[in-house]
């Protein structure tokens, strides 16, 4: 009897992936209908009846794994006993999926193309301090190139450069390639790349959500959501009830279209060759490519050292797919310890490049790793260390340094712990607040970590203070220009003024990310007790309370 398929597929659906989705069904019908056949009879009836499509079928009742059966079954399956039409067809998603991709692309290039025309304010917003950092200012970085090369010194005299050396060799290269006027084209293009990685990674984070709410749900672990009176099955995400395609494209038009991100193109900042970097470390994470991951989140934290924390909940998601795979853990503690030296050495090796194009002169240290943790200029910017160090006296600075920088330091463990079962949330949430609390921030990282909120949208209905923290960043966002303006402008207003709009801000981001975790608990709850609201102590129902 032949194995092979005697249809066409589509470019969606493998022939491996039908096969066991045939197989698994298949199965699912015998176990069901033997519970339920008493007599013999009826018994013999019931075999003769799956004699048509399974062969072998001693060896299927002789196998006690139920992976096996499926396996077995899958692998002597006659595909000729099926119409065609018993096969969906995904060519007709396929298409919107690809005209969707395309259209939204090609839509936000040509927004960044036709703004690029308008030079006035190409060079406002290379001049706004919410966009252009001492991190991320191209003009720091032509300083920085004019005086290695011009001049014959090194690119870190006078304090005014802070990207590591390998970022300014390659910032020459791209000038010296495309030459300062068409540079704002790579811009363009690093950021339509940045889009694509974006939907990528989303369609990944949706379909790795999926995959393990069932995996799951296969296993028992939320019998008790159905023994409730309310079963709500749909509760549970699938790719019918939470569709990847749409919300992965959904996650690339936030970024594309969102004003943040288009002011930071038109800036040519230096944030979203940062931000490619970044999402490149995400993508390998995602696919299973642990060194390329490793090596690439080693290059991020060598540009900003607050990115060394996303080695822990990168061990959280590589330990959940292991749990995936059926591979078994034999100590969580092990597993952590090797993939965090795995990624010293590999931060240690960048930082060794580093020193090595910099003439192991240890200058490029202090103005790159040093200047982030101590803060030394005070420029205004979105952040909220700058304010607080210019009204402190001196000798309290150095105290509330270390306190400030704590808080960005300070919650990955314990985020990775409580959500070792949602490593996807605790990517998103520690991302989030790794931007909140760094000390140069930039209203691009806010644009990012924003733009994969449609990869969590099953939480919305559970999110509380949407409308109170969405009218926060806006107001913000809107009203900093203005009120920068008021202080050194027009001379109506005082350094409170800009940084009480920019505290909104920043306040308005944690209130976001703590809503997102508080609604994680709470859907984590409902899984695992069922949808019924237990009774307290005064028999009234309980309330959930996030403490």
């Amino acid at each position: 009897m032949s194995t092979e398929p005697q249809i066409k597929f589509s470019n969606e659906e493998s022939k491996a992936n039908i096969r066991y989705k045939i197989a698994q069904n298949t199965l699912n019908i015998i176990d069901l209908t033997k519970s339920t056949i008493k007599s013999s009879e009826s018994n013999e009836l019931f075999k003769n009846s799956f004699k048509k499509f399974i062969q072998n079928e001693q060896l299927i009742e002789s196998t006690g794994d139920k992976l096996q059966k499926i396996h077995i079954i899958g692998s002597q399956l006659n595909f000729q006993k099926f119409p065609r039409r018993s096969i969906p067809s995904s060519t007709k998603m396929s298409k919107y999926r690809s005209a969707g991709f395309i259209g939204a692309l090609a839509l936000g290039a040509l927004i960044r193309l036709c703004l690029i025309n308008n030079q006035s304010l190409r060079q406002w917003l290379q001049n706004r301090v919410e966009i252009s950092t001492p991190l991320t200012s191209w003009h720091r970085v032509l300083e920085g190139i004019y005086l290695k090369n011009s001049l014959n010194s090194s690119s870190y005299e006078g304090d005014l450069v802070h990207e590591i050396p390998m970022m300014i060799n390659l910032y020459h290269f791209l000038i010296q390639l495309l030459s300062a006027k068409h540079i704002i084209y790579f811009f363009i293009l690093i950021d339509c790349l940045n889009s694509v990685l974006v939907y990528t990674i989303s369609y990944k984070i949706i379909q790795h959500t999926c995959i393990m709410e069932n995996f799951n749900k296969t296993n028992g672990k939320y019998a008790r959501l159905f023994e409730s009176k309310e079963k709500r099955e749909d509760f549970l995400l699938s790719e019918k009830n939470f569709r990847p395609l749409f919300w992965s494209l959904l996650a690339m038009a936030c970024y594309l279209f969102n004003p943040l991100n288009l002011a930071c193109c038109m800036s040519q900042t230096t944030v979203l060759i940062h931000h490619f970097i970044l999402l490149l470390w995400l993508n390998f994470l995602l696919n299973g490519k642990v060194f390329m991951s490793y090596f690439f989140l080693a290059i991020h934290a060598n540009i900003t050292v607050y990115s060394l924390v996303l080695i822990v909940p990168s061990i959280g998601v590589i330990r959940q797919k292991k749990i995936l795979k059926r591979k078994h853990i034999k100590s969580e503690l092990n597993l952590a310890s090797k993939h965090l030296a795995t990624f010293v050495l590999l931060a240690a090796l960048v930082f060794m490049f580093n020193f090595y194009l910099e003439n192991f002169n240890t200058r490029f240290i202090d103005c790159t790793y040093f200047f982030i943790l101590k803060v030394r200029d005070l420029v205004p910017n979105m952040g909220l260390f700058w304010y607080f160090l210019t009204e402190m006296f001196d000798h309290f600075i150095t105290f509330f340094i270390y306190v400030f920088q704590l808080n960005a330091f300070l919650y990955s463990v314990p985020l990775t712990l409580r959500l070792r079962d949602e490593p996807m949330v605790n990517l998103l949430v520690q991302i989030g607040l790794l931007y909140v609390f760094k000390s140069y921030p930039n209203i691009g990282e806010t644009g990012l970590y924003t733009a994969f909120l449609p990869c969590v949208a099953y939480l919305f209905p559970l999110m509380r203070n949407v409308l109170v923290y969405t009218c926060m960043l806006i107001a913000g966002g809107v009203l900093a220009p203005i009120m920068f303006y008021l202080w050194l402008g027009s001379g109506g207003g005082n350094a409170n003024f800009y940084f009480a709009i920019t505290l909104v801000y920043s306040v308005g981001q944690i209130f976001l990310l703590v809503d997102v975790f508080y609604a994680c608990l709470k859907r984590e709850f409902i899984k695992l007790n069922g949808s019924d609201v237990p009774l307290g102590t005064d028999g009234k129902p309980a309330s959930f309370t996030l403490e």
